[in-house]
């Protein structure tokens, strides 16, 4: 599931979540993902979400956070 699809009914605002799905885009390309039905863009998509929460809403923060969070794994 796409991170927007994810978003939905959130508290999350527009620019909020174009920030979110930059961040996204961002780590699948460091990541070299491009299949969206592998089950690790769900990860990376709930862990920006996750991000989101402890660093705040900035494209750059969360693609560290998240980055960061996943390669841990």
């Amino acid at each position: 599931m796409p991170l927007r699809g994810m978003l939905e009914g959130s508290a999350f605002g527009p620019d909020e979540i174009a920030e979110m799905a930059a961040a996204f885009e961002s780590v699948l390309a460091a990541l070299h993902l491009v299949d969206r039905s592998d089950p690790v863009t769900d990860l990376v998509a709930k862990t920006i979400i996750d991000c989101a929460k402890k660093v705040g809403i900035d494209r750059v923060k969360l693609h560290d956070c998240a980055l960061e969070a996943v390669t841990k794994h």
